[in-house]
């Protein structure tokens, strides 16, 4: 997605409750000059420490993407960073008033209805689209059928594969070239998932402490306990989350290829394009 960079028109104030915490969150999306990028803050702390969303400010990729540094954190960033990706918003501040970002609806559109009621404002100078110009691929030490390779394409393009062995979801299949079209049709509304026989063991350790039945796939041991928004939303919110990580490097042209690939194995893909793109 090339041509000119872009911000918001006007500011945004989001109130949600956080998927592990549980707690209510107040984030404000507030409007920045061109090349300032995407940046965080943690309003509610003394010093308001800002931190700009780039791989080596990611501190944690345990089921969320989390930024920040031993002192604080904001975390399940990966669903707005998602929106910024698709919609193409490149300059942005935004200010959260605790460690984590409201879930919204479990998927990127909660985000994507408020930035476009607000509007997206063109600036003045052109985006800096980062050409992937050799592959570049990254593994899973402990699964070896997990991988992550970036090749050069024009456009941005997303292939993943997800398979399981769960009689449920079975394997699942998708590729898109991302605009912001495509991605508000087919990506933007992909929920999250949740094994129904895994929240009971995430709650206990302090996660998923915000979800219900509606900001997630919820997987029965039988069946699916609630009803999707596509056939195949496991894996249309598998692209959505590596777009959300991806975009800590700003926009890029290429191939992205996935199989069973979660955040660990994005933000690691992340450092290691970081060193190769110009």
């Amino acid at each position: 997605m090339k041509g000119f960079q872009q911000t918001l028109q006007n500011r945004i104030a989001i109130k949600g409750q956080a998927l592990h915490s549980g707690k209510m969150v107040a984030v404000e999306l507030i409007p920045q000059p061109v090349d300032t990028g995407i940046r965080f803050c943690r309003v509610d702390l003394p010093d308001q420490p800002v931190l700009p969303a780039k791989p080596a400010n990611i501190i944690d990729t345990t089921r969320n993407i989390a930024l920040g540094t031993r002192e604080w954190r904001i975390q399940t960033i990966e669903h707005l960073m998602a929106a910024f990706h698709g919609l193409g918003v490149d300059n942005l501040l935004v200010a959260v008033d605790g460690p984590e970002i409201p879930l919204g609806d479990g998927s990127a559109r909660f985000f994507v209805e408020e930035i476009l009621r607000a509007g997206l404002l063109v600036q003045e100078k052109p985006r800096k689209v980062r050409k992937i110009t050799k592959p570049v691929w990254v593994t899973d030490g402990k699964d070896p059928r997990a991988y992550l390779i970036a090749l050069p394409g024009e456009g941005f393009r997303v292939t993943y594969c997800f398979t399981s062995d769960h009689k449920v979801t079975g394997n699942q299949f998708a590729q898109y070239l991302i605009t912001p079209e495509t991605f508000l049709e087919n990506i933007a509304p992909a929920r999250t998932i949740a094994f129904w026989r895994e929240i009971e063991a995430l709650r206990k350790q302090g996660l998923a402490l915000g979800g219900n039945m509606e900001v997630a796939v919820v997987v029965g041991e039988d069946g699916y306990l609630n009803e999707l928004r596509f056939p195949d939303e496991i894996v249309r919110h598998k692209i959505l989350d590596i777009l959300g990580d991806l975009y800590l490097l700003g926009p890029l042209e290429g191939e992205i290829i996935a199989v069973r690939s979660g955040h660990k194995l994005d933000l690691e893909l992340a450092l290691k394009l970081e060193e190769c793109l110009t």
